[in-house]
């Protein structure tokens, strides 16, 4: 056998062992990349689901401590509850909005008719049991030319079926549609049963007073901002229950005149999608506290702001809450979409016949957007429950993207809602 090919046949031996060498290395250095990589999955699986665990003991701990501190100031300065006390229960909801998006996902184009009703089918079950719930109508109800400032009758109706049946029109965008729009917005929400406060279009008087359980309670209304105010008319402004300090004591006056017991004022102030409280707000809510009133909800930010307990001049408890957020709305910012329910208890005794501010505490709903594709794409949800229950396992009910933001949107309103001293 000629030389040259035993030498060939030798170096193709040795490249056949290098070839395998070199095979064998790459797989172990494969197999090892895949067990590393193995390893740190269920590493971070591990990490995540103690992580997981340890936010549904702090979700569990938070929910027993939601206004546990504004309860006790309550408790402290309350006579205890006897037989011959009434029980009044009203819940309040922020902003009522209803965006283009919305009216897309509500529309039907097959029978060119729109159903809301979606929406809000996770949540109306949290105020069915209120004797008032109430919020602000920031959407004209009208009949035709629908966008971001006017809404169909429908939307007002899936509104008024969550369990709302008291709004304000008294905010930054009342005029948006004129004074006849102002008013057609009266005639239908009326038309549909609410109880509608914040306008003077045909009354001298905004104020709407209510018995509920032998209680009577005055709602009063006003807004320290209007759109487009510099090109509105005086005679345009006052068709709208606009904040001054000679408008509420004139209200107050009317609702004391009236015989009624408590007075709670829903006002539109503030700065939108700001936690903050501006000096004005604090100003005004001085000046209201110092007029008798006992209830005090704002709104337009847009997102919730603190709360807080003043006493007034008699020494008894009133309860502001700077903001309350939107109710429904499709803001982007993320802290916009992080909303509740308050629920606020009142007890007239049947000892001196007065009413006294007697339990607050609230529920965390959060508007859920599950994309432009789906047969359903806003709906609201709660976010405690929700993200307890993910928390505890049931990855299925939302995506963990959407179970982060319930979480951080928790734990915001853990600090915005800790007590203000």
């Amino acid at each position: 056998m000629p030389r040259n090919r035993r030498n060939t046949r030798r170096i193709n031996s040795i490249k056949d062992v290098l070839n395998m060498k070199t095979f064998l290395t790459i797989v172990g250095i494969l197999l090892a990349i895949i067990i590393i990589c193995i390893g740190i999955n269920t590493y971070k699986r591990y990490e995540d689901k103690q992580l997981i665990a340890k936010q549904k003991e702090e979700l569990e701990k938070q929910s027993q401590e939601i206004f546990s501190q504004i309860n006790n100031n309550i408790d402290q300065t309350n006579q205890s509850i006897s037989e011959s006390d009434s029980i009044i229960k009203m819940s309040a909801v922020g902003d009522i909005l209803c965006s283009e998006a919305m009216l897309a996902d509500a529309y039907n184009e097959n029978t060119k008719t729109y159903n809301f009703s979606h929406m809000f089918r996770n949540v109306s079950g949290f105020i069915d049991d209120a004797d008032i719930i109430m919020g602000t109508m920031e959407t004209g109800i009208l009949e035709e030319n629908y966008n971001d400032k006017r809404a169909p009758i429908e939307f007002a109706k899936a509104v008024k079926n969550s369990g709302v049946n008291l709004v304000s029109i008294a905010h930054n965008h009342s005029l948006d549609n004129g004074v006849n729009g102002l008013k057609e917005t009266r005639d239908n929400l009326e038309e549909l049963d609410f109880t509608v406060v914040g306008d003077k279009v045909e009354t001298a008087n905004a104020v709407v007073i209510q018995e509920v359980k032998n209680a009577k309670v005055a709602f009063l209304t006003y807004t320290c901002l209007l759109d487009n105010e510099a090109a509105t008319s005086e005679a345009e402004k006052e068709c709208v229950n606009m904040y001054s300090e000679e408008q509420v004591k004139s209200d107050v006056k009317y609702a004391k005149e009236n015989e009624a017991e408590y007075i709670c004022v829903m006002i539109h102030w503030g700065d939108a999608i700001s936690e903050n409280i501006t000096d004005e707000q604090r100003n005004i809510a001085d000046f209201l506290v110092e007029n008798d009133v006992d209830l005090i909800l704002g709104a337009h930010p847009s997102v919730i702001q603190p709360m807080e307990i003043r006493k007034n001049k008699d020494g008894e408890n009133v309860f502001i809450a700077y903001s309350i957020g939107t109710y429904v709305s499709t803001l982007s910012a993320e802290e916009a979409r992080t909303e509740l329910v308050l629920n606020i208890e009142l007890r007239k005794s049947g000892k001196d016949g007065k009413v006294y501010l007697n339990k607050v505490d609230y529920t965390p709903i959060y508007m859920l957007d599950n994309g432009e594709n789906a047969e359903n794409r806003f709906e609201l949800i709660d976010m405690k429950n929700t993200a307890t229950t993910y928390a505890g396992g049931n990855t299925d009910i939302v995506d963990r993207e959407t179970y982060d933001k319930l979480v951080r949107g928790l734990n915001r309103l853990n600090d915005i809602l800790s007590l203000e001293e």
